[in-house]
């Protein structure tokens, strides 16, 4: 008990953490179910393997659970009662605390601002907080019990078919409440419906990736996947110009994430200068899209008897153009590393990326240092924006979709590698270089294209920043950039393509839900990535060869019956 009662202490510290950072305050009368649900995922994660390993009951399970909510939930009562007595007083926590406010306080409890300022919240608001926090616990507990025994969802006994269809059908149903609160009347949520709607967006496209995963391969998979790709492709005509946004930014991610994912999670290179790849995208069509804003393009132009007002290519036009430059550098980059392993490599390519970023920054005359490239061209549909053909897209929403099927086209490009010759000698070149080479694998030509190809989808995906930023300038392509990348790898499943998807959802769609978050990204993204090593060192979505990797000792763990009959899936 004294294990679940420290577990209990590290739930507290985390929804300390939400609180202190002003989440309450976003999610207002949303925050105490949205707490539970966190602190269910929580104690499901962290109680998953133990109960696999030990063969935990149903009853401890719920008694672990009960535990840990409990420890969590009466720690955070005291905790909020204690800062809502010296809010009540009168005393000014804001200087050290600056999100410990009384609209922060009075969300945790669900009761108004003045309540709290007055001193007179009702003991029923601490116990109802202690109380969803102390079911969040049970049903996390209960969550372990249903799901351990295979993804179609069973008990010890009794088998539960309606847990899989739940996870299939549950990202329909959110797209169809997402689709509901867009609509002109609807004041669900109030003043905070479009953060939820944008949370619900991100769950909602996290929740496919699971569907897709429970559906049985074959048709029913092809037809869920294909429902699934009609929901997604809808909702930039439905969101709203900051929903579209975020998410066009996500997906510009998933882009880079999956190039990435070549380099790093296909053939083990440890690139952390991607970052340059990406600016090389952007700046080539800054250049040939808007040449009027570079002083030596222009003067070029003008030479030759060339208007620079007008763009040299447009947006389709440019994209061989920007994967090609792309490509070229990440050659460029694999020659001279092509001796290098490990911390050696990363130094180097993290070299690279900021000798690219301050090239762009010195070289003035070409880039125009630090004041940037600007008015680029954003890409248009036969000539005309497609913003102005209907009302239902905006020009974000218009970027939203093109980083979708740019998406889309990559993740397929990325499976058929995979799948293929090549991407069989880059896990066999991953595992070990000699012995690799001794089988008969060129480990130069290889390697480079393992650079070279992951650099042409950063290009892509480079190229479509530069057209939603409109402006670029080089401090858009910092080491950080690179980091993300990475993390978002880490975090959904390396060699994972659904993993990166979901990584980038997580990295990157969050921190515009919950603002407070991006002021600690350092922090944060340092416990996520030391949580993710230690409680699931394989990511969220791992790809199969990853898990069994990682995960070969549970051949030796006792299989329960349902398992066996499921084959063994666990």
């Amino acid at each position: 008990m004294r294990k679940t009662f420290n577990i209990g202490l590290i739930a507290f510290a985390i929804l300390t953490y939400l609180t202190l950072i002003g989440l309450p305050t976003r999610l207002a009368g949303a925050t105490q179910p949205v707490l539970a649900v966190l602190l269910a995922l929580f104690v499901y994660a962290v109680l998953r393997g133990p109960a696999r390993e030990t063969g935990m009951g149903l009853g401890q399970l719920l008694q672990h659970g009960l535990l840990i909510g409990l420890v969590a939930g009466l720690l955070l009562v005291v905790e909020v009662g204690f800062f809502n007595s010296l809010l009540g007083d009168g005393v000014k926590i804001q200087p050290v605390f600056d999100q410990i406010v009384p609209l922060n306080m009075a969300a945790m409890l669900n009761v108004r601002a003045g309540t709290v300022l007055n001193g007179e919240v009702s003991p029923i608001a601490y116990a109802i907080l202690a109380l969803y926090l102390a079911l969040a616990g049970v049903a996390g507990g209960l969550l372990v019990h249903f799901t351990r025994s295979g993804a179609a969802g069973s008990m010890r006994g009794v088998h539960i078919p309606g847990t899989r269809w739940f996870t299939i059908l549950l990202p329909f149903a959110l797209f169809a409440f997402i689709y509901y609160l867009g609509l002109d009347g609807v004041t669900t949520f109030g003043n905070d419906k479009n953060i939820i709607r944008l949370l619900l967006v991100l769950m909602a496209t996290g929740s496919g990736l699971f569907a897709l995963r429970a559906a049985h391969a074959g048709l029913e998979q092809l037809i869920i996947g294909a429902l699934l790709a009609v929901v997604l492709l809808c909702l930039p005509f439905v969101l709203n110009q900051f929903q579209n946004s975020v998410m066009n930014i996500v997906f510009i991610f998933v882009m880079m994430g999956l190039g990435l994912n070549i380099v790093v999670g296909y053939a083990g290179l440890l690139d952390l200068g991607y970052v340059a790849f990406f600016a090389i995208g952007a700046y080539v069509y800054a250049f040939v899209s808007a040449p009027f804003s570079s002083p030596y393009i222009s003067a070029l132009l003008t030479g030759m008897g060339i208007s620079p007002q007008s763009p040299l290519l447009g947006y389709w036009s440019a994209i061989p153009l920007a994967m090609l430059t792309a490509a070229i550098g990440g050659v460029l980059l694999g020659i001279p590393v092509l001796r290098l392993r490990g911390d050696y490599l990363a130094i180097v390519t993290l070299g690279f990326g900021e000798i690219i970023r301050l090239f762009m920054l010195n070289l003035g005359d070409l880039t125009n240092g630090p004041r940037g490239l600007l008015q680029i061209a954003q890409p248009t549909l036969f000539g005309v924006a497609p913003a102005a053909l209907t009302t239902h897209l905006d020009a974000q929403g218009w970027i939203f979709l093109l980083a979708i099927l740019g998406s889309a086209v990559v993740a397929f490009v990325a499976i058929r590698l995979n799948d293929s010759r090549l991407g069989r000698a880059w896990v066999a070149m991953r595992e070990d270089e000699d012995v690799a080479q001794a089988t008969g694998i060129h480990l130069v030509q290889t390697k480079l294209l393992a650079f070279a190809i992951g650099a042409t989808f950063a290009g892509l995906a480079g190229q479509l920043y530069a057209a939603r930023q409109v402006n670029i300038f080089p401090e858009n392509f910092s080491l950080f950039v690179s980091i993300d990348a990475l993390a978002l790898i880490i975090v959904g499943g390396m060699g994972s393509i659904p993993g990166v998807v979901l990584g980038a959802l997580a990295l990157k769609g969050l921190p515009e839900v919950l603002r407070g978050v991006d002021e600690y990204r350092i922090v944060t993204f340092a416990v996520l990535l030391i949580v993710m090593m230690i409680v699931r060192p394989e990511g969220i979505l791992p790809s199969a060869r990853r898990r069994r990797e990682l995960h070969s000792e549970d051949a030796e763990l006792p299989v329960d019956e349902d398992e066996q009959l499921e084959g063994g899936h666990a």
